[in-house]
């Protein structure tokens, strides 16, 4: 385990997986920021080289509940081999319902710059009271690395 990885909850990402109430709170959430992010009409013009994030030159960060909702929708992600997104390939995401709001709010689209910032905020204010209405750790950390972290699961959490 590196640095990066040290303070990454996988147990409470696996435990808010399998929780409704937590998943319900982040679907809703979901459907709400694709809502705004629709009002805009955002076009994606570089189809998906931000997802190769060291040569693209950002990084992406996730909370818990970002992570349990992704782990209970597509389970462990394959090894990653390099700085890239397992899921971005083909030009296209293939981990569209679950993928993260940094992911989701994302437009390379100069247009999209005057939404973007505030979107983002008010949806990590929402993100962090979540964390506390629902009783679940806030940890913000890097997407790769908690990737590399969920990919030592054997199996998607089985919810009933």
């Amino acid at each position: 385990m590196n640095s990066r990885e040290a303070h990454i909850p996988v147990a409470a990402i696996e435990a808010a997986s399998l929780r409704e109430d937590c998943l319900d709170a982040v679907r809703d959430l979901c459907i709400e920021v694709d809502r705004q992010i629709a009002s805009h009409a955002p076009r994606c013009r570089n189809r998906g080289l931000c997802c190769r994030f060291g040569q693209f030159g950002h990084r992406l960060y996730v909370t818990t509940l970002e992570a349990s909702y992704y782990l209970a929708v597509h389970g462990p992600p394959p090894r990653i081999a390099e700085d890239v997104c397992p899921h971005a390939f083909d030009g296209r995401c293939h981990a569209r319902e679950a993928r993260p709001f940094g992911c989701r709010i994302f437009y390379c689209d100069p247009e999209a710059s005057a939404w973007q910032g505030p979107l983002t905020e008010s949806c990590l204010a929402r993100l962090r009271d979540l964390h506390t209405e629902l009783d679940v750790p806030y940890v913000y950390a890097d997407w790769m690395a908690v990737l590399d972290m969920l990919g030592t699961l054997r199996t998607k959490p089985d919810r009933l």
